[in-house]
């Protein structure tokens, strides 16, 4: 190895262009989950006892609770969805309870439901303890189901942050002899 280094000089331009080539792919992933994330809300109510939500079509949705990092007033509670006509829409819980958080914020899917058509449900919440100060910061959430999408981009952007990461340091080796 004349050059003293273990790498051909060659070698920096690839691990410098897959270093940034990675960097742009992590920075797109991070902004279509935030995009995603935002785009997969439909809408979002206080929480109450009882109250009408509004859904302008049909189709699968996830109930989502938001509310402030470690609150327990959502815990133990029992949700009824009613169609217009008075049936009860059935819903299952959620197989994977995915979770998004923030400095001061948390939201939590908990239950799936299949709209059968547009219209104005009623939304029960049996269990409900008595109104606290934080209430305001509290609310149920119906958003469109994006996990997979989600675990997808997650995923994108973990393997593009190991090849950044990488091709950072391969470059920066380089250029030490």
């Amino acid at each position: 190895m004349p050059s003293g280094t273990f790498f051909s000089p060659h070698m920096v331009w690839l691990f410098a262009a897959s270093a940034v080539i990675a960097a742009v792919s992590m920075g797109f992933s991070i902004r279509g989950v935030v995009r995603l994330v935002r785009q997969s809300r439909i809408l979002s109510v206080p929480l109450r006892t009882e109250q009408a939500v509004d859904f302008s079509e049909a189709g699968r949705v996830v109930l989502c609770l938001e509310g402030p990092l470690f609150t327990r007033r959502f815990a133990r509670l029992d949700y009824e969805l009613r169609a217009p006509d008075g049936s009860s829409v059935s819903g299952r819980p959620a197989l994977f309870r995915a979770r998004t958080s923030g400095f001061s914020t948390a939201r939590m899917e908990l239950r799936v439901y299949r709209i059968p058509s547009p219209g104005r449900y009623a939304l029960s919440i049996q269990g409900l303890k008595e109104p606290s100060g934080t209430d305001s910061r509290e609310s149920i959430v119906f958003m469109r189901p994006h996990l997979a999408r989600t675990v997808c981009y997650v995923i994108g952007i973990v393997l593009s942050s190991g090849i950044f990461i990488t091709g950072l340091v391969f470059t920066l080796l380089c250029f030490v002899k």
